[in-house]
C-alpha cells in the first residue's frame, strides 16, 4: 500500500526522485504514465507488474474495433519504464511534464494502489475542491 504526502521538486532538465520510502515498493524500473481523466492532471505511477495486471484488467476486455479505448489509448501510448540515472533521478519526458504542469515544485503522493505525481498548485486546488464540497450525508443533518 502506498500513502503519505512528499513534496519536491522537478529540475530544469525535468528530472524528478521518487521519495525514497515510496521507491522502495516501485521496484527499479517502474511504469509512468498520464492520468486518463481531464479533472485529474497527474501522472501516474505503478510497479511494472502492477501496471500490466490493472492494464489487462481494466482494458483487457475491450474490442479493438470500437472507440471505448480512449483511456487505454491515451495512457500506453504517454506510458514508459523508468530508469534512474547515476543519482537516483528519473528524467520525464516532455509530453508528461505538460500533462501534469510541472514547473518546480512537486508533490508525489501515495494513493494506495499507486503512485501519483501531481504539479504544487494543482495538488493544492484538488484538495481545496475536495474539502470545499459537502458529502450529502452531511448536508442532511
Amino acid at each position: 500500500m502506498y500513502y503519505g504526502e512528499y513534496r519536491h521538486q522537478i529540475d530544469e532538465k525535468g528530472r524528478i526522485r521518487i521519495p525514497a520510502k515510496l521507491k522502495a515498493q516501485l521496484g527499479d524500473h517502474p511504469f509512468i504514465t498520464r492520468s486518463a481523466l481531464h479533472k485529474h492532471k497527474c501522472l501516474l505511477v505503478l510497479p511494472a507488474a502492477d501496471a500490466t495486471k490493472i492494464f489487462d484488467a481494466e482494458f483487457g476486455n475491450l474490442s479493438v474495433l470500437t472507440d471505448d479505448s480512449r483511456s487505454v489509448r491515451l495512457m500506453a501510448s504517454s506510458g514508459f519504464m523508468a530508469e534512474e540515472d547515476k543519482v537516483g533521478r528519473i528524467l520525464l519526458p516532455q509530453r508528461l511534464i505538460e500533462h501534469a504542469g510541472l514547473t518546480k515544485n512537486v508533490v508525489t503522493i501515495g494513493s494506495f494502489n499507486r503512485v501519483e505525481i501531481w504539479s504544487e498548485e494543482s495538488w493544492e486546488a484538488y484538495q481545496q475542491e475536495e474539502e470545499s464540497e459537502t458529502p450529502e450525508a452531511e448536508s442532511h443533518e
